[in-house]
C-alpha cells in the first residue's frame, strides 16, 4: 500500500525533473491523492511507484493528454486502449520488468509473443580450434 507521503514525494520530485513540466504545488498534490484510484492505492508499494516514475522518465514518447499521476499507472497496470485499467490488475510480468529498471520497458503489443532469452549456442567442433 502506498502512503500519501510517498505518493506526493515521488510526484513532486518527478514533476520537477521532467522537461517542459510545471512542478506541482500542495493543492495539486492533494487533488491528485484524493482522486487517485483506491485500488491503486492498495495495490502499489513505494518500490512499484518509484519504478513507474523511472519508466516515465525513460519513456521516449510519454502520453501528454493524461495527468502525471495517471500516466504512471500505464507502466505497472494492464492496459486497455492505451490506458491503464486498474480493475484488470498489475501487469503479469511486472516483477520481470522491475528487474530491469534502468531500461525502458515498452507496452506489450497485442498478439506479440515474447520469448525468453536463450543461451548462445556454440559448435562443439570449434571449441578445440585455436583462433
Amino acid at each position: 500500500m502506498i502512503t500519501e507521503k510517498d505518493f506526493c514525494s515521488v510526484l513532486l520530485a518527478l514533476s520537477r525533473t521532467l522537461p517542459r513540466f510545471k512542478a506541482w504545488d500542495e493543492m495539486a498534490m492533494s487533488l491528485a491523492w484524493m482522486t487517485f484510484p483506491e485500488k491503486a492505492k492498495q495495490d502499489l508499494t513505494r518500490e512499484v511507484f518509484l519504478y513507474a516514475a523511472g519508466q516515465r522518465r525513460l519513456d521516449p514518447s510519454p502520453p501528454d493528454d493524461v495527468p502525471l499521476d495517471l500516466q504512471l499507472l500505464n507502466y505497472v497496470y494492464r492496459n486497455r486502449d492505451g490506458r491503464a485499467c486498474v480493475d484488470w490488475g498489475l501487469k503479469a510480468d511486472l516483477p520481470d520488468r522491475m528487474s530491469r529498471p534502468n531500461v525502458f520497458n515498452p507496452q506489450p503489443v497485442p498478439g506479440q509473443v515474447v520469448l525468453p532469452p536463450e543461451e548462445p549456442v556454440t559448435n562443439p567442433l570449434l571449441q578445440g580450434v585455436r583462433w
